[in-house]
């Protein structure tokens, strides 16, 4: 079924034609409560002059033929334009319950796609076992056996079909043509003496159409009742399709759930091993680093500078030491992406970015600012164990003495370095589309 975008059907789209246009013209002056008000003055009014006002009591006096006459006229005429209006109604509601029909097929085809692909999902995460054992609902199956319902489908009896016959035959403006233009011709012909049998008052024309007013009027009350019918099965159908729908999103929520436990449990567990290689790379380039510092001083001055925990192999590390540099090395993600980085696996270190003068320091910054809130934190939680050499707060950044903000640029421009030893690359996120 082509996936294409499609306005929705309107009443407008089932009046092509100028007959159905001057229909709805008809119907919208016509049927208004306005309209109601203007025609009870305009008997009421009528009525009273007929019964006071001589001249017009000579020409129609109670019980009003002409007037009747008149309201007979116009009672036939509105049967034919409700007819033509109920057509109109009928084929634009069957076209709105093909395209409900078909909309939800494509819906139903949409979700039968998103689950197979869950079901993939489940054979990848949980290695061909399934997570959740559901079934898809049984309309959804039934529902591509089973036609749109039509109003013709439903004039199932033999009178049904007669009725639907006569609307289908008189719920034109053909028909509303010719049976205005037979009571004009009626007239003309009676006031001009060509016809003599039903002179004015024209009390046969009045008769016909009374009788033809109660077959319509019959008429139309059975295609409302086929009407009907037929909104019923679009409801039940209607009523099916949200179950359905509401059904396969529970169902799709269920196995989400299910798949998220897996996925957190892969996650966490590779979480904890990226974490911990970035912290012993870390570890190990700052002991690489010291070694060479150390080398150099013993070279430049003939001492040897006093052992450290950075020249410590990582196995041999307190775990308070441990912890922090796990703690440091969870961050190294979250401060790469506030400068529109982020890292992956390596795969091609051509394209690793290359990070400028700015970005350094603004590493620098966040890494230096979320090591003084743990000291902060760490003096106020443990007042019992601080030694007066760590009594004084950190500064902030900006009142580092320059060598102090030496080393903190230093250890910022070997994260690539760090992130490349535990097995990634750090690469730079595309610019947002303006």
């Amino acid at each position: 079924m082509p996936d294409q975008q499609r306005s929705p059907v309107l009443m407008a789209d089932e009046r092509i034609g100028v007959n159905d246009a001057v229909a709805a013209a008809v119907t919208r002056s016509v049927g208004s409560m306005p309209t109601l008000y203007l025609v009870l003055v305009a008997f009421t009014v009528y009525a009273a002059l007929a019964t006071w006002w001589p001249p017009l009591h000579r020409a129609d006096p109670y019980p009003f033929p002409f007037l009747l006459f008149l309201n007979n006229v116009a009672q036939l005429v509105l049967c034919l334009v409700i007819l033509v209006g109920q057509r109109v109604l009928s084929a634009a509601a069957d076209r709105r319950s093909v395209q409900t029909y078909e909309n939800t097929e494509m819906v139903f085809q949409q979700v039968v796609d998103l689950q197979a692909h869950l079901d993939r999902q489940d054979r990848e995460l949980s290695r061909g076992l399934s997570l959740l054992e559901s079934s898809p609902h049984p309309w959804i199956e039934q529902h591509r056996v089973q036609d749109p319902p039509q109003a013709a489908d439903q004039a199932v009896t033999f009178n049904d079909r007669i009725a639907a016959w006569l609307t289908t035959r008189l719920g034109s403006v053909w028909a509303f043509y010719l049976a205005a233009g037979t009571q004009i011709l009626w007239i003309v012909l009676a006031q001009t003496g060509v016809q003599r049998f039903d002179r004015y008052p024209f009390l046969f024309m009045t008769f016909l159409s009374s009788l033809a007013q109660l077959v319509f009027m019959i008429v139309i009350m059975v295609g409302q009742d086929v009407l009907g019918r037929t909104g019923d099965r679009r409801s039940e159908q209607t009523f099916l399709d949200a179950q359905a729908v509401l059904h396969e999103c529970r169902r799709m929520k269920q196995r989400f759930i299910a798949q998220d436990r897996v996925i957190d449990s892969l996650t966490g567990y590779v979480t904890g091993q990226v974490t911990e290689r970035l912290a012993q790379a870390m570890h190990d380039t700052s002991e690489r680093v010291a070694h060479q510092a150390r080398v150099h001083e013993a070279m430049t001055t003939g001492r040897v500078p006093a052992e450290a925990d950075v020249l410590r192999p990582w196995a041999e590390l307190a775990d308070r030491k441990r912890a922090a540099s796990r703690l440091q090395a969870r961050r190294i993600g979250e401060n790469l992406a506030s400068i529109g980085c982020f890292m992956v696996p390596a795969f091609d270190r051509e394209l690793a970015a290359q990070l400028d003068d700015a970005e350094v320091r603004r590493l620098a910054e966040l890494e230096y600012g979320h090591w003084m809130q743990d000291r902060i934190t760490a003096r106020f939680t443990n007042l019992s164990e601080w030694h007066d050499r760590d009594d004084a707060l950190p500064l902030p950044w900006d009142e580092l003495p320059d060598a102090a903000q030496l080393q903190h640029l230093r250890a910022a421009r070997r994260i690539p370095i760090v992130v490349e030893q535990a097995g990634f690359q750090v690469l730079r996120a595309a610019p947002a589309a303006g």
